[in-house]
């Protein structure tokens, strides 16, 4: 899978990532990062020898949505523009899945254009 360089996802995330076992380090096993913007934030981890992401929000430390096992992923990018906009793109390896962006400036967003069943 393509990544980003960590430091990219550091200044993505605010945050460093951890690791589930703390003797293993980036980019080794399941890693997360979490990001807090108002009373909105996101735990995004990724496990990038699987090829594996998970993504879950949260409304005032309630969790108002997940999405697990995000899995064929091909390529992440890190998204800047000059109008304030951060996020990330999570684009998997078939053509016939649109890409998962969570937004993480100006706020913390999550969106994903899912076709039709039987749609490709």
């Amino acid at each position: 899978m393509e990544m980003p360089e960590l430091a990219e996802l550091i200044w993505l995330f605010e945050d460093e990532p951890q690791g589930e076992d703390e003797d293993v380090h980036w980019p080794v096993g399941l890693q997360s990062f979490q990001l807090t913007r108002g009373a909105r934030s996101v735990l995004f981890s990724i496990d990038p020898a699987a090829g594996e992401a998970y993504i879950s929000l949260y409304m005032n430390g309630e969790e108002i949505t997940y999405i697990g096992r995000l899995w064929h992923l091909g390529r992440l990018s890190v998204e800047r523009e000059r109008s304030g906009y951060e996020g990330l793109r999570l684009w998997f390896r078939e053509d016939c899945m649109e890409p998962v962006v969570l937004q993480t400036k100006p706020t913390i967003r999550l969106s994903w254009d899912v076709k039709s069943l039987g749609e490709l």
